[in-house]
């Protein structure tokens, strides 16, 4: 049965050309070819048994078939003629005209058939020279390499308190007098640091519906916002870092959702979340679709976040353990899109709520005998600049001599709207107008938080003469943060370069009070990160290649309150996508 099925599928495809051949001919040269007593299939066939591409056997059974498909043909056509035309005078060839549009539409007929039974059956698919999973992977990825000074006015403050080293190295003596406090530097410029991002990633189509991803990527340390690392240092080799590894799940093409590691789903800027922060644990996504019409759709996200689960183990040389509260993110966000004709809007609300991060004061701890206070789990994984923040422990000594090492912690709560707008105007085809701002506030936030633990919970920072008073029953603390930060862009050209030639500039302000979100999270470049800031910044990129592109940007920030800090950065990018 198989013989006879290989047979009759290549006599099939080898009519179909031959037909092909004979109607595309030129009408003299088809004439000649029909000998009285020839077969161009017979003759096709012996050609193909004699070079070997065809057993002798399966060409016998061949050439039988078409000398009794032509015979019959032929009295069919002769039946045909006889009775349609008048007969021809002797030694005339009767030659059918076919025109030439029906002519080109049997060959593209004949050619979609073949090709069609051809990726079917797998005889002829060019797909098949490579094996199936290399069809289901694709392979992308960036290298940046920047130079970036760091420039600072000759009046800024050079008593800042490194908060962030502080935290990194805790629990520390900050209420100790014997013990230096680590300060910022706030007066020495850093000319052309020279800094790289390499990033691979690889994504998988499992299944229909099912993807997923990994990506690895350069990083100065395990922090959560920023994947450059610095050159020099004695050409050591550099780390690589899991910065994605994700699935998706897409059970219809309105409505996925996603675990792992994966980018940020919510169209926050960077005054929020730093472009390079990914985020862990659970979202999901549902649109509208066409439901709403072809230029219209609303798009709800959201998900659950883990931020740090706890030790498993504390107090670790104690017998009797604590239980700790998991901190977590929870965020939603709704947002609509729209074209009107070819300017496209987008409107979009989140909310994003940090559960279990605030600090609390402990009960009374013996540093001498306590190897953990009860509030130490509440400490930041990670700070940078901006936040307010709080002693955690309430340390109680009978040695005035005795070391007093503290752990700080967040002043208030950050539950955060995020409101987002932006409007996209072609103005060429090659050159676009797009603007977007944006909008948060601390809805977490409560002045009355400073207050909370009298005078032994009293901020560290955000305090200075002037500021607003509380706590005047136990004694007054002068505040100066706040809760509030907006952000304003506008790119004239094209958004994202990937062509040879294309071009943007663009120029922008933000203002970001203290603790309007959290500093550990937000843009990692303007004002060297953090929050407390205030600015502009300006731009200007070009495509070199396809793919390829140089760039430039100047921000200039300055500290919105408390001691002053202006920092201007300016970066010079040479970027390469693939």
């Amino acid at each position: 049965m198989g013989l006879n099925t290989n047979i009759s599928t290549l006599g099939r495809h080898l009519r179909k050309a031959v037909l092909a051949s004979l109607l595309l001919m030129p009408l003299p040269a088809m004439a000649q070819a029909e000998a009285p007593s020839e077969s161009a299939m017979v003759n096709l066939v012996r050609a193909l048994v004699k070079q070997g591409a065809l057993d002798a056997d399966v060409g016998t059974a061949l050439i039988q078939q078409a000398e009794a498909e032509a015979a019959q043909a032929r009295a069919a056509n002769q039946r045909n003629v006889s009775s349609e035309l008048p007969p021809a005078p002797n030694g005339a060839i009767r030659v059918p005209y076919i025109p030439e549009t029906v002519r080109a539409q049997i060959k593209d007929e004949l050619r979609n058939e073949v090709m069609k039974e051809a990726r079917v059956e797998r005889w002829a698919s060019p797909d098949e020279a490579a094996p199936d999973w290399t069809r289901r992977i694709t392979l992308h990825g960036d290298v940046r390499v920047r130079s970036q000074s760091e420039l600072y006015a000759r009046t800024n403050s050079n008593e800042i308190i490194d908060f962030a080293t502080i935290n990194a190295l805790s629990p520390y003596g900050i209420d100790d007098p014997r013990l230096l406090l680590p300060i910022l530097n706030a007066r020495n410029d850093r000319w052309n640091n020279l800094r790289l991002r390499a990033r691979l990633g690889i994504e998988a189509k499992i299944t229909q519906g099912v993807t997923a991803g990994i990506t690895i990527a350069t990083g100065q340390n395990e922090g959560p916002i920023s994947t450059n690392t610095s050159l020099g240092g004695g050409f050591f080799k550099r780390d690589l870092w899991l910065d994605k590894a994700w699935l998706k799940v897409a059970p219809a093409k309105w409505a996925d959702i996603t675990f792992g590691r994966f980018d940020n789903p919510f169209s926050s800027s960077d005054i929020l979340y730093d472009k390079d922060l990914n985020l862990d644990g659970i979202a999901a996504s549902l649109n509208s679709g066409t439901l709403l019409g072809e230029d219209f759709a609303i798009t709800a996200r959201g998900g659950a976040f883990p931020l740090d689960f706890g030790a498993s183990s504390a107090p670790l040389f104690e017998f009797d353990k604590i239980d700790t509260p998991q901190k977590y993110l929870f965020a939603g966000e709704i947002e609509a899109s729209a074209k009107f004709s070819a300017v496209s809007v987008k409107l979009g609300a989140g909310y994003h709520v940090f559960k279990n991060l605030q600090g609390q004061l402990s009960t009374p701890c013996r540093v001498e005998t306590d190897s953990f206070c009860s509030t130490d789990f509440l400490q930041p994984l990670f700070l940078t600049k901006g936040n307010t923040l709080s002693p955690l422990r309430q340390i109680v000594t009978i040695n005035p001599n005795a070391d007093l090492p503290q752990l700080l912690g967040y002043t208030f709560k950050y539950n955060v709207l995020d409101i987002n707008a932006a409007v996209n105007v072609p103005v060429t085809d090659r050159i676009e107008v797009a603007l977007s701002g944006s909008y948060v506030k601390n809805l977490g936030f409560n002045e009355a938080d400073i207050c909370r633990n009298g005078l032994l919970g009293r901020p560290y920072n955000n305090n200075a003469a002037g500021g607003r008073t509380f706590c005047a029953a136990v004694d007054p603390a002068e505040f100066v943060g706040g809760d509030t930060g907006y952000r304003f862009e506008a790119v004239l050209g094209r958004k994202d370069i990937e062509k040879a030639g294309e071009w943007n500039v663009l120029a922008g302000y933000r203002y970001l009070e203290s603790d309007a979100v959290l500093d550990a999270l937000s843009d990692s470049e303007f004002h060297l990160g953090g929050t407390n800031s205030k600015g502009y910044f300006v731009g200007v990129n070009y495509g070199l290649y396809d793919g390829v592109f140089v760039g430039t940007r100047w921000m200039s920030a300055n500290e919105i309150s408390g001691p002053p800090l202006a920092i201007d950065v300016l970066q010079v990018d040479l970027v390469a996508k693939f």
